[in-house]
């Protein structure tokens, strides 16, 4: 799938962002924590990037949200794309979609 330039910077800074809070906070900041990364072709011009935390540290929805979730959510959504953060005890699973 080839992606328009802005799409593919704005996907590479959300699953930096994403990483980079699960290693300090979520699955990837234990030795048996697991992260599951999933891509799919919607078929109505949309894609979608599902990730998912496994066997890490019980997670709570954090009090306010931080710089990084803030930004790329709004890069999200200047490229017409949604978000959706869901604070599962086992693990955070987030969902973006983007019409492409």
């Amino acid at each position: 799938m080839l992606l328009a330039p802005d799409l593919a910077q704005v996907i590479g800074v959300a699953l930096h962002e994403l990483a980079t809070n699960a290693i300090k906070y979520g699955a990837l900041s234990v030795s048996n924590g697991q992260v599951e990364i999933t891509w799919s072709n919607a078929g109505d011009e949309k894609i979608i990037l599902h990730w998912i935390e496994i066997n890490g540290p019980t997670v709570k929805r954090p009090s306010r949200q931080g710089f990084g979730t803030t930004t790329i959510a709004r890069m999200i959504e200047q490229l017409k794309g949604t978000m959706r953060l869901d604070w599962r005890t086992e693990g955070l699973e987030c969902e973006i979609v983007f019409k492409v």
